[in-house]
């Protein structure tokens, strides 16, 4: 069929004498558009997490609506259309899915059909083409103004288009009409936009508050996003009104505890939660959010406490008897927390982290063994890198860095999509140690695999400069900034050396001076740019800087700097005191010790 239609263009009058044929070909279905299609999958918005409308989404046996959704009449469409429809679906059968889109909106908007215009919707969802299917749900509104599912895929798509506006007004439709919204989730989600964004949506839905006041959903997205805004004292009061119809709602209980937190401060949110929790024991959200709170003004007994009994009160939800393993860490009660993260291992729940920190309080106690076995048990989640390291660390200090190798080796092969950035670890892991033949060597092997992986690149480039390889340091990071000109780090990075191991000052000043513009307010640029204009011969310019990055980041290496220029400009006294300082943070810094012993300072 496909090659037939390829070198010949069917007649009008074929195709009017077979209208039903459409109907064939829609039956029979577009396997090779839907090959692989996962026909239980769900279209989640991902703004809000919710299910939005799939028109009849496609599987492996159909794709889009059913013939019938299309005019019950084919004859009612002109032979144009209907070839227009013909050479849609053959395009779904070969895979051209812009031709499909493209023929499929035409059509709609030409017919303004909703069983077309459902059909393209399938189509440009599938094609993932967002342009047609925000025109597309434009135009099914319009044509089905009473429709619930036409309304929120609308506003499903200009919420991601940002016009919030226009979202709100197809949401806003929905709640007219009696059908499920997301004023809510959209509030929550309010929280990853700009400052203007969340600004614009507190306006708009305060337009729609006055309309609708009595619904709960709107006045607690009002209020989440007054939050957001920083208006804490008027979203304490539209909690209020909340309370008033919900009051047993953990959502808007939790959010008036987040309120007198800010407004009055943690002690009121946590008197507050007190009495709500004891309100209502059976809100395990609620009895969490108390011990976390308790957490957070770090009462580590009481959550304890608190953990403890919802532990024994929800014996099913096994995350709580791991926060009350890992509270009674936190309060150095090594035996309660190790039988906790045992019987959890014992119940084959949250095996990662009660590996993780069985290893932890294993590598506490120095039972190394015990230690390195839990970690190497860690196989996935947050805490993986984590113990990969220190498990290759433990192994390397007890004098078995094969072993450390072939971890990491190991992790690689099993985790490939992150294979560079556990070469990453393993090369930090040798800096740390101070192999830095070792580090190099892993580096080099790393960019073999790797070529174009920035942090691995930058990663040797401070290798090399601790090694004193300038020419390989410059390459280095001189093929980052041709990738990346703006790359602040790398700018700062190559500046700072040449200004500090040349007499390059006036390229290096170049350099720093962009770094600068692209992040004014990085300490450790702030720092280069002190420390360039002081070996430009310019102490007081210099000490400006240098004053800015010590009260940001009272470091060392920052104090080494800045004690040199007072001391060059004959302030030796507050120069003194810097060292002091710094002395007293980190005796053994190495820069610190080098400048003092070279200006011959005894403090």
């Amino acid at each position: 069929m496909t090659q037939l239609f390829m070198s010949f263009r069917l007649s009008p009058s074929l195709l009017l004498g077979s209208a039903l044929s459409i109907g064939v070909l829609l039956q029979s279905g577009c396997s090779t558009l839907s090959a692989g299609h996962d026909k239980n999958a769900q279209m989640l918005d991902p703004i809000t997490q919710r299910q939005i409308p799939v028109i009849n989404q496609m599987t492996e046996d159909e794709f889009g609506p059913s013939p019938d959704e299309i005019s019950p009449h084919p004859s009612q469409f002109s032979k144009d259309v209907l070839y227009d429809l013909l050479v849609a679906e053959l395009s779904g059968q070969r895979g051209a899915l812009d031709t499909l889109v493209d023929n499929y909106v035409a059509t709609a908007f030409r017919t303004r059909d909703t069983g077309v215009i459902k059909r393209a919707i399938n189509a440009a969802q599938y094609a993932k083409n967002e342009e047609a299917l925000t025109e597309l749900t434009q135009l099914w509104t319009e044509e089905e103004p009473e429709n619930v599912d036409a309304h929120q895929l609308a506003a499903f798509q200009l919420i991601k288009k940002k016009d919030f506006e226009n979202a709100l007004f197809h949401m806003e439709k929905v709640l007219d009409l009696e059908g499920p919204t997301t004023f809510d989730r959209l509030a929550l989600h309010a929280k990853n936009l700009g400052d203007e964004d969340k600004a614009e949506l507190l306006r708009l839905y305060f337009i729609i508050l006055e309309r609708h006041p009595d619904n709960g959903e709107l006045l607690y997205g009002y209020a989440v996003l007054q939050e957001l805004n920083g208006q804490y004292e008027e979203a304490l009061a539209s909690t209020n009104r909340l309370l008033e119809q919900e009051a047993e709602n953990p959502a808007v209980i939790s959010l008036r505890s987040r309120l007198l937190k800010e407004v009055e401060g943690i002690d009121a949110a946590l008197a507050y939660l007190k009495k709500e929790t004891k309100r209502l024991p059976d809100e395990m959200q609620l009895g969490t959010l108390y011990a976390r709170t308790l957490i957070e003004a770090k009462d580590f007994e009481k959550a304890e406490i608190i953990y403890k009994d919802l532990m024994e009160r929800f014996p099913d939800a096994p995350h709580l008897r791991l926060s009350y393993g890992l509270v009674a860490l936190e309060n150095n009660k090594l035996e309660l927390a190790k039988q906790q993260l045992e019987q959890l291992i014992s119940e084959g729940q949250h095996l990662n982290e009660a590996h993780f920190y069985l290893g932890r309080i294993a590598d506490q106690e120095e039972h190394t063994d015990e230690a390195i076995g839990h970690y190497q048990q860690v196989t996935r989640g947050g805490h993986y890198f984590n113990a990969l390291a220190r498990s290759a660390f433990l192994l390397i200090q007890s004098g078995r860095p094969d072993e450390a190798a072939v971890a990491f080796s190991g992790a690689r092969q099993n985790m490939s999509a992150q294979a560079n950035q556990i070469w990453e670890l393993e090369i930090n892991l040798m800096v740390e140690l101070k192999n830095f033949a070792r580090a190099l060597e892993l580096a080099d092997l790393a960019l073999e695999e790797y070529p174009e992986d920035v942090q691995l690149r930058y990663a040797r480039a401070m290798i090399r400069d601790n090694q004193n390889m300038l020419p390989g340091m410059e390459e280095d990071l001189r093929y980052i900034l041709s990738e990346d000109p703006e790359n602040s780090v790398a700018l700062n990075a190559l500046g700072y050396t040449l200004a500090d191991k040349t007499d390059r000052h006036l390229e290096a000043f170049e350099l720093i001076s962009k770094a600068l513009q692209l992040d004014p307010e990085n300490p450790a640029i702030l720092d280069s740019m002190g420390w360039v204009q002081f070996r430009l011969g310019n102490p007081e310019e210099a000490l400006d800087y240098l004053q800015k990055a010590y009260s940001r980041f009272p470091d060392p290496e920052v104090a080494a700097h800045l004690g040199e220029v007072l001391w060059t400009l004959d302030r030796h006294e507050d120069a003194k005191l810097i060292w002091r300082e710094a002395k007293e943070a980190q005796p053994d810094h190495p820069l610190l010790n080098a400048t003092l012993d070279r200006l011959n300072i005894e403090l």
